[in-house]
Formats: C-alpha cells, sequence, structure tokens
C-alpha cells in the first residue's frame, strides 16, 4: 500500500488541508558514539527523495530524520544533510561554515543544530510551511538539547527548563504552551501537537494535543516512573525504564506503534517516527513494530545488521550508526608502583599496575597473566618460596605481592609482571611491568632475564 493510499486519520486531513502538505512527523536528536557509519531503510513505493542516502558517509556521531531528509553531524562538528528531493523547504541547505555542532534534530521540513557554546541554529522553513519553529529565540543560550516538532521547537536548558517557539499559522495546538514551573527537566521530545518532558526523578510531563480528536500521546500512564528516555513519534510517544523495557502510549485509531513486542528488554535506546517504533538492544542489535498502514519498509531492519550505537526515525525512514568498531586500550602508559622497593628479607610488598588508557573510554580490567624474576627463586644465598602471591582478588586484579629481596651475590633482582588489560567489549592489550629490588642501597637492579628466567611463583625456570 502506498503512503497516498492508506487510510487518513481525522487530525491528519486537517492538517493537511491547512497546509497543503504531504505527511508531518515530529523528530528528536538521537545521541550517540563518535565515529559511525549511517544506516538507513525506508524510503520504499516512491517515497524516496533521498533521505536513505547515507551510505557514503562515515565519522558519524548523531543522526535524526525528517517527513524527507536526514541530519548527520560528524566528528568534526559539520552536518551533513540529505534527501529532501521534491518535498525541499530549506531544510537540507545546511548555513555555510556551520561548526562546533554537538547534536541536531530534525522537524518535517526545518532542522536545528546545537552548537558548543550551547546557542542554537535553525534553517528550512520554507515558503508555505513557516510557523516560525526556525526563528531561534534572540539571547537563548545555555541550550543542552533540541527537538524538533511539524509546527514548534524545543530546546532544553541547562538550568532543567524548556523553551518553546514556532506555533503560529493557526496551527496552535498548545505544545509550544509549557508549563508554568516546569523545572528539573533532563530530556525533550517533540512531535505534530505535543511536547514531551522527562525529569530528573524519572517521570514524564506532557503537553499541547489541543488537535481534535485527541489521539492519547499527552495521556502519559498513571504511575509512570523511572524513565530514562523519551521520544515522540507522529501521533505516539515512547519511554525507556530503567530496566530496559518500553512503554507506549497514544496510537489512536489503533496504530500498532504502541504495541511492543513482548518479551522486549534489555533496550538501551528508543526512536519514534511516523508509525515505526524503534528499540536499539545492548547487543547493538535493532527491534522495529508498527508500519500497519504506511508500508514503506521503515520497520524492515536489514538483515545482519548489528553493532548499533544509536538509532533514530524519521517519518518514512528509519536511521542507525553501526561503530565505531570497538578500539583496543592502550598499554603504552602501564607502569608498577612502586618501581623499586627497598630489600626487606622474607617480605612481600603490594605492586599495583596503573595507566592503561582506552580511547572509547571504555572501563578497562587488569588481568595478571604472570611474574618472573631474573633470580632463582630458591637456592645459595636465597631460601624462601615463593617470591610472588595474588592478593586476595586473584588474578583478576591488578594488584600483586612481591617479595622485596635480592640474592646478595647477584646484582640485583628485577621482577616482571605480565599483564593484560581488557575493555570489556573484546578487545584487549598486553604488556610488562618491572618492579627492581637493588641488593645494597645506593645501586640499580639489572635485569639479566636475557639468560635465565624463573616463575616467581612455581620457582620453575622459564624455557
Amino acid at each position: 500500500m502506498k503512503a497516498s493510499e492508506r487510510p487518513c486519520r481525522a487530525v491528519r486531513l486537517c492538517a493537511l488541508a491547512l497546509l497543503g502538505l504531504v505527511l508531518l512527523v515530529a523528530t528528536s536528536a538521537a545521541q550517540a558514539t563518535p565515529g559511525g557509519t549511517p544506516v538507513a531503510w525506508g524510503c520504499g513505493e516512491g517515497n524516496d527523495w533521498g533521505q536513505c542516502a547515507v551510505s557514503d558517509l562515515s565519522d558519524v556521531t548523531v543522526v535524526a530524520g525528517g517527513y524527507a531528509h536526514t541530519l548527520a553531524l560528524r566528528g568534526d562538528g559539520t552536518v551533513v544533510a540529505r534527501g529532501c528531493g521534491f518535498f525541499d523547504y530549506g531544510q537540507c541547505s545546511v548555513p555555510a561554515g556551520l561548526s562546533g555542532v554537538t547534536a541536531v534534530a530534525a522537524g518535517p521540513f526545518d532542522s536545528l543544530a546545537l552548537k558548543t557554546d550551547g546557542t542554537v541554529v535553525g534553517w528550512g522553513c520554507g515558503v508555505g510551511n513557516n510557523f516560525f519553529q526556525c526563528d531561534v529565540p534572540e539571547g537563548l543560550s545555555g541550550v543542552t538539547a533540541i527537538a524538533g516538532g511539524a509546527f514548534h521547537s524545543l530546546a532544553l536548558k541547562s538550568d532543567g527548563t524548556v523553551v518553546a517557539w514556532g506555533c503560529s499559522g493557526g496551527t496552535e495546538y498548545g505544545p509550544c504552551s509549557v508549563p508554568e514551573g516546569l523545572s528539573g527537566v533532563t530530556a525533550i521530545a517533540a512531535n505534530v501537537d505535543s511536547s514531551l518532558a522527562l525529569k530528573s526523578d524519572g517521570t514524564v510531563v506532557a503537553w499541547g494535543c489541543a488537535a481534535f480528536p485527541h489521539y492519547g500521546q499527552c495521556d502519559v500512564p498513571s504511575g509512570l516512573s523511572g524513565v530514562v528516555a523519551i521520544d515522540a513519534g507522529f501521533f505516539h510517544s515512547l519511554a525507556l525504564k530503567s530496566d530496559g523495557t518500553v512503554v507506549a502510549w497514544g496510537c489512536g485509531e489503533g496504530g500498532n506503534e504502541c504495541d511492543v513486542p513482548q518479551g522486549l528488554d534489555d533496550v538501551v535506546a528508543i526512536a519514534a517516527g511516523d508509525e515505526q517504533s524503534l528499540a536499539l538492544r545492548s547487543d547493538g542489535a535493532v527491534v522495529a513494530w508498527g508500519c500497519r498502514y504506511s508500508y514503506v519498509g521503515a520497520c524492515d531492519v536489514p538483515e545482519g545488521l548489528s553493532g548499533v550505537t544509536a538509532i533514530a526515525a524519521g517519518s518514512f525512514h528509519s536511521l542507525a550508526i553501526v561503530g565505531p568498531a570497538n578500539r583496543p586500550p592502550d598499554c603504552s602508559g602501564v607502569t608498577a608502583a612502586p618501581a623499586t622497593l627497598r630489600r626487606t628479607a622474607d617480605t612481600l610488598a603490594p605492586i599495583t599496575l596503573d595507566g592503561a588508557t582506552d580511547p572509547d573510554g571504555d572501563t578497562l580490567g587488569y588481568h595478571l597473566d604472570g611474574v618472573t624474576q631474573d633470580e632463582p627463586v630458591t637456592g645459595l644465598g636465597d631460601d624462601t618460596f615463593p617470591d610472588a602471591a595474588l592478593t586476595t582478588a586473584g588474578a583478576d586484579s591488578s594488584q600483586v605481592l612481591v617479595r622485596a629481596e635480592a640474592n646478595s651475590r647477584f646484582d640485583g633482582r628485577v621482577y616482571r609482571i605480565a599483564y593484560t588489560v581488557s575493555d570489556g567489549n573484546g578487545a584487549s592489550c598486553s604488556g610488562t611491568a618491572k618492579v627492581g629490588v637493588p641488593r645494597k642501597k645506593g645501586t640499580t637492579a639489572v635485569d639479566g632475564g636475557d639468560t635465565a628466567s624463573w616463575d616467581s611463583f612455581t620457582g620453575m625456570l622459564v624455557p
């Protein structure tokens, strides 16, 4: 069924008659990890205006989808727009020199960008579609998030308050009427005739929905709490809870974009489009549902799609960012502390490894692979055993115990602590850190490992 043939809803007909446009959808900005590759699907059955042509882009950190266009934020802070085709109202005409962007949002025929200095830039809103949602209020600053609706735009400020603008031209359904006293907001979303705000206490506030009939997208479920993310589609709303489950409401006239798949959990991100809902699971897989009336492929997640780090939804298309590919941690800066031990007979001293870094900011874990030394563990001049021991944390630790002694017959003892550092995502690095025990004060321990090495745990000669 083509979009032009699907059953129309009463409110849509009012909007279409007023605007002389086709279908409007609001989407909010979607954040991602740096450096990914965008993937788009949908754009079928005569609805391809170029908004799915994103496969040649790279280093994309954020994607957002409008009616017939896609915005991509690159790692260098610049914005690329694709699509617009027949429906070109200027939303793809990225302002010359725009840089320092940290987030983007797409309304149906307008685009927004948030800059590092907390200001907002809007463009699009061409002839026949100017409801002033591109007219960013003068002096607006301190913005931390943005969202674009059909007739309005939203900005979240660093003080937890919300600013709205647009809503002109005979389409005032209330989405610009921010509730008095609303504060403590951590996220925002916008759709055709409503606005959503997520508060720091995990509750959701909705306003607008003055159009008739009402599709329920402002009817936040009673008792809804523990919410960590929100998004708004055409006539439905989504909330992601801290337990990884999804709640949907609205969907008047039986739209199945609110029919959250049974058993769906472990969700880390959500996105709401025209008649599709998307969920990103922690394993990098995307789940889609809805698309009852507008079958143009927006719910047809590409087979084999994996490693997704962010999602977004436009009117007839869906978006994902794959990657970036997980980068391994860097062990070049790992050192052992203390690096030198004062000789103390029969004493085991704690040694701590530190200094590994990760380019993706992953939490790192150390594993002790072994300890060797350049002197015999036992023998003439040394009758203690063993010379290394694990702490109570075991081998999965950054700490190990080594004996603070050296054989007076040799040139000082050097321990070689072999380790592996893992990022929890399948990547790792390995290395060896050294600790010296001088034979006597004022000297330096010399590593004689080129001749022979002994396992500090077992005393065995290492081949």
